[in-house]
């Protein structure tokens, strides 16, 4: 299972939060309001004891340097509970502090986990008043939440699918490329009355929509697994069924829009919670993948 490993601070914590409610249920789970004097080292607090402080490492491939700025980040963190022991035993209450865990995107360094366990042994020994007497501190990451993705991912309660649209030079590349030379060969079969400017436009707008398909599907395989295998079974299926008995009767123009309207329900059908919008992107740019390699083509007139 692959794990998206690069994010920025507010959408790391917004995830976070969502993964550390569904394991202990959101009418238990206290966010920390930071607008005033910070968070006090702890973002939300779970009423079994589960202290949770968030922190996604800008360096997400160099392991070295991502590991040295976790640890900075619990060393300051872990020093705030003593700083602000008084505020923190009123907003804990009752709650005895069970486990003060960092949780991050990733965890590729065991040194890590030693160097904050470390730190909460001593923190434990400066005897807090909200700290249990088996108080430890722990790196987590999203390998650690895999239950909690699962039931994210299938809701597709993940976060928003977001995907970088082709900008228009992106487009303006492939245009000059042997993918627009095949796009438009078969676009100016398949609409024969077209000028050859026209077929060029249409040819471009087909790369586009390939690229934006490209993008969303890379999106949801990165954010939502299950939902990105979902994809890619319904699109093998039209591909075999169009390969198998051809693509419809009639016009090709008809022929394309058949095939896309079967794209959408099919997605539409296995995966109810995608936005209609991202569907239609996705149907659209299958047909344009199609026709760029092969499986889809007209014959002369």
């Amino acid at each position: 299972m692959s794990y998206r490993r690069a994010w920025d601070g507010d959408g790391w914590q917004a995830f976070a939060l969502r993964l550390v409610q569904l394991r202990h249920k959101p009418q238990n789970v206290q966010i920390m309001p930071d607008t005033v004097r910070g968070d006090a080292g702890i973002e939300f607090f779970s009423t079994d004891g589960c202290l949770y402080q968030c922190y996604a490492p800008q360096e997400v491939s160099d392991v070295a340097k991502a590991a040295s700025a976790m640890k900075e980040k619990a060393r300051r963190d872990l020093r705030k509970l003593t700083t602000y022991k008084e505020t923190i035993s009123g907003i804990l209450h009752t709650v005895k502090a069970e486990r003060w865990i960092l949780l991050c995107p990733f965890l590729d360094d065991k040194d890590v986990v030693v160097y904050v366990r470390g730190k909460g042994s001593e923190l434990k020994i400066n005897g807090l008043p909200f700290v249990s007497s088996g108080f430890e501190a722990l790196v987590q990451s999203q390998e650690d939440f895999a239950t909690e993705l699962d039931a994210l991912r299938i809701q597709s309660l993940g976060p928003p699918l977001a995907f970088e649209r082709p900008s228009d030079a992106e487009v303006a590349t492939r245009s000059d490329s042997d993918i627009s030379n095949r796009l438009t060969q078969k676009l100016a079969r398949a609409y024969p009355k077209d000028q050859p400017q026209r077929v060029e436009q249409r040819a471009a707008s087909h790369i586009r929509a390939h690229l934006i398909r490209e993008n969303a599907l890379d999106a949801l395989r990165l954010d939502h697994a299950v939902l990105w295998e979902r994809s890619l079974g319904c699109l093998s299926a039209e591909e075999n069924r169009m390969t198998t008995i051809g693509a419809g009767s009639g016009m090709p123009s008809d022929q394309l829009a058949e095939s896309v309207s079967r794209i959408e329900e099919s997605l539409r059908t296995d995966l109810p919670n995608l936005a209609r919008a991202t569907i239609t992107e996705i149907a659209t740019g299958t047909i344009s993948e199609w026709l760029i390699r092969c499986p889809l083509d007209f014959p002369e007139n």
